[in-house]
């Protein structure tokens, strides 16, 4: 239930009814604050969540990583990863159009007709991306941070981790 969500409105009822109908556990939000003009931000299981417009996500934008997660290269960055990321390389510099309703289909579909298994792939893609394996979805991050500056982390990353794992 939703009851860590100070939010009285229309769909709130629908979300708890829908919810509670399913029986699903709703981990607890933290930190969850409304921004101005913006939307509104929190951290659910380690993840932040912003739920807004494209300026709040603009505003919260993702810094390219210095430097990765050392638990998270451990977990995982893969033996193939170098390989399926330079794959991936060529997918993503592929697309006309990189908004998140076209890439993300894309990438997934790749994934699937390749084989790969979508989780190491993902994981691996997001800590290129961003540094960790945690943060708002993955192909709004992408959208916002654009097609060259996604390939140009990705390659960084796959410099940087290497074969080092």
């Amino acid at each position: 239930m939703i009851s860590n969500c100070f939010i009285s409105s229309i769909l709130s009822g629908c979300f708890d009814e829908i919810i509670n109908q399913m029986g699903i556990e709703m981990p607890e939000a933290e930190d969850f604050a409304y921004e101005e003009k913006l939307g509104y931000s929190c951290w659910i299981a380690d993840r932040r969540v912003l739920v807004g417009n494209r300026q709040m996500l603009i505003e919260h934008s993702i810094p390219a990583p210095t430097e990765y997660e050392e638990k998270a290269v451990k977990k995982r960055w893969k033996e193939d990863s170098p390989a399926v990321m330079t794959e991936l390389v060529e997918v993503l510099r592929s697309l006309e159009d990189f908004s998140c309703a076209a890439a993300e289909p894309a990438v997934l579909g790749w994934i699937t007709e390749k084989g790969y298994h979508m989780g190491n792939v993902m994981n691996a893609f997001r800590l290129t991306v961003v540094g960790e394996c945690k943060g708002p979805h993955m192909f709004d991050i992408t959208e916002l941070i654009g097609k060259e500056e996604t390939i140009a982390r990705v390659k960084a990353g796959i410099d940087k981790i290497g074969s080092n794992a």
